[in-house]
């Protein structure tokens, strides 16, 4: 074997080991970090908001309907104080407060099936619908003003003795939100501000107008947006926009979007500006039961765009045609 094929030799030898090797770091790198099956947990409630107008002293009854979308698993159900979190209508949780026997409202909530106490658990099967009674029974001493919880159903994938199924311990939850008006007449009052309505104040033409309206609740009762934006150019017809009816809750301040074909959207207008003044006017009521509140914004389009793309083509000619005037005239630069 003369040196070159020896040198041959020794390079195929390295090559496969070397391909081996790195076949071998691979599987095994598979085998480590292949996932093991977990179980799959999905839920769903109905309703998912309850708005419940109460008597103090008297009793209702609420059901609440969960499916178990996923596998077999242990649940149990809470009831949980809220509050608005941010401007979007989140809940805030307050976890730490979850009504059990020593909690003040202890005494307003009771349930009834499938188990005799918040935080006892069940079994639930997968693909089975459990209903959930709860009694809710505000004192007669009771303030009258809202009281905000959440209905919140767990589903941990533990069974029934105790054995943990294979793989990562899942956890599902889902929640039903409790907005109770606590009054004696039934009609409490409403009392709201329009806490920002706005729209640019100079816009570009062929832009369009996109709104902001927050909506702030003074008074100690839930309602629901009630109302339109009418958007009136120089000339050209009108366009109106609907205000999505959505819910803002006592001591809060909400965003509200518009609604269009059921779907909440943003507010912004369908048509592209032009050039000239625009009034656009707010009016909106809680439930639609309450005296109109109005504002009225203004807004300026001008052609900033149109105006700009002129000029530019001016400075493009100008400078074109002063350059052809040195090409005709090369002594002139002398």
């Amino acid at each position: 074997m003369n040196n070159l094929q020896f040198t041959i030799y020794n390079f195929k030898r390295k090559f496969l080991a070397s391909l081996i090797l790195s076949l071998i770091i691979n599987f095994t790198f598979l085998i480590i970090n292949c996932p093991a099956r977990a179980q799959s947990l999905s839920l769903s409630i109905t309703p998912p908001i309850n708005e419940i107008m109460i008597i103090p002293g008297k009793t209702v009854t609420q059901t609440f309907t969960i499916t178990n979308d996923g596998e077999d698993g242990m649940a149990s159900v809470y009831i949980i104080p809220f509050d608005a979190q941010g401007e979007n209508g989140n809940p805030l949780l307050d976890e730490e407060n979850a009504i059990t026997g020593s909690h003040p409202f202890a005494s307003w909530f009771s349930i009834i099936s499938p188990v005799s106490s918040f935080g006892e658990k069940f079994y639930m099967a997968g693909g089975a619908h459990q209903d959930v009674l709860v009694k809710i029974s505000p004192p007669s001493n009771a303030s009258e003003k809202d009281y905000y919880f959440t209905l919140l159903y767990e589903l941990g994938n533990d069974v029934p003795g105790g054995i943990t199924p294979t793989g990562p311990t899942n956890q599902a939850r889902i929640g039903s939100n409790l907005l109770i008006s606590v009054s004696k007449d039934g009609n409490p009052e409403k009392m709201f501000e329009i806490t920002e309505f706005s729209a640019p104040k100079i816009i570009d033409s062929l832009g369009k107008l996109d709104f902001s309206v927050r909506i702030g609740n003074l008074g100690s009762y839930l309602f629901k947006s009630n109302g339109q934006i009418t958007i009136k150019p120089w000339f050209g017809k009108a366009e109106t926009l609907t205000l999505a009816p959505l819910n803002v809750i006592s001591d809060s301040v909400r965003n509200i979007p518009c609604l269009k074909d059921e779907e909440t959207i943003s507010c912004e207008a369908s048509y592209k500006v032009l050039v000239g003044i625009y009034k656009s006017t707010l009016e909106v009521s809680a439930d639609g039961e309450t005296d109109l509140q109005k504002e009225t914004i203004t807004t300026i389009a001008f052609p900033f765009s149109i105006i700009f793309v002129f000029i530019f083509i001016f400075a493009i000619l100008n400078i074109i045609k002063n350059t052809k005037n040195k090409a005709r005239n090369p002594l002139d630069n002398n």
